[in-house]
């Protein structure tokens, strides 16, 4: 038996989901490197509530009936889009194109991000505000100035010397960023879904390339979050409104069977 108060729950609660990940897009609108969050819903597997011919007050119900008693969240994903990419000033690191920034986690874990808001260590490391360091590290030797080239290509040089190349940062590929999983501070970790990922130079083939002294802007799209915000919103009520329905009916029956 169909119940109206439990489909208006699941909508109310399907709801809930999509204005947290619309919620989470609009406070992350100017976080650096921030994949869009992405819902996705669809009809619950539909149930059979009456058989095929069945005969009702003398009459013959050939097809059988079936109902779709709610909704579902299919999927939440992050979209990271190409974005907008802005200049800053320091270690900064962009990504014009695909790929991202492979980190090591203080407890040795590899970690992929799009936000390159680096700074130089006092080991010569280049690392995120969470401590997380570059991967593969590149060491900068103190006192000695550098270069990122959109290549990767890490030029070191001391005053009146000449730009030699001294290390090489790379990109991670990843079959589907999708799949990625997120930790928190724009932080993301591999998964079944996303696939393996494949350290190659800025530059080669579908790879990005490397734009030094400037961001990846978040890539949270506003228009679209507020059309999402006021869709969510109504349908949240409208589910809520159901259940009040629903509860009435209930309440109605009762007395009636009393």
């Amino acid at each position: 038996m169909f119940s109206v108060i439990n489909i208006g729950a699941n909508g109310i609660n399907v709801q809930s989901q999509v204005l947290n990940a619309v919620s989470s897009n609009i406070a992350n609108a100017n976080t650096a490197g921030y994949g869009e969050q992405v819902t996705t819903t669809g009809s619950m597997a539909s149930t059979a509530v009456r058989a095929a011919n069945v005969t009702l007050a003398n009459q013959v119900l050939g097809p059988p009936l079936n109902l779709v008693p709610g909704t579902t969240l299919v999927s939440e994903v992050p979209e990271f889009g190409q974005g907008i990419i802005s200049s800053t000033i320091g270690s900064n690191l962009a990504i014009d194109g695909n790929g991202f920034f492979t980190v090591s986690l203080p407890g040795g874990q590899l970690a992929y991000t799009r936000a390159g808001n680096f700074t130089l260590d006092a080991n010569g490391q280049l690392v995120l505000p969470t401590g997380a360091r570059l991967y593969p590290p590149i060491n900068i030797p103190l006192g000695d100035s550098y270069t990122v080239e959109s290549d990767g290509a890490v030029m070191v040089s001391r005053a009146g010397s000449t730009p030699a190349k001294a290390a090489q940062i790379q990109l991670a590929m990843i079959p589907n960023p999708q799949g990625l999983l997120g930790i928190g501070n724009t932080l993301f970790t591999l998964s079944a879904a996303s696939g393996p990922a494949t350290l190659v130079n800025p530059g080669t083939p579908n790879a990005g390339t490397l734009v030094s002294g400037a961001l990846n802007q978040s890539s949270a799209i506003m228009t679209d979050n507020l059309v999402n915000l006021v869709q969510a919103e109504t349908l949240y009520g409208l589910n809520a409104r159901v259940v009040s329905v629903g509860e009435t009916v209930a309440k109605t029956t009762t007395n009636i069977q009393v």
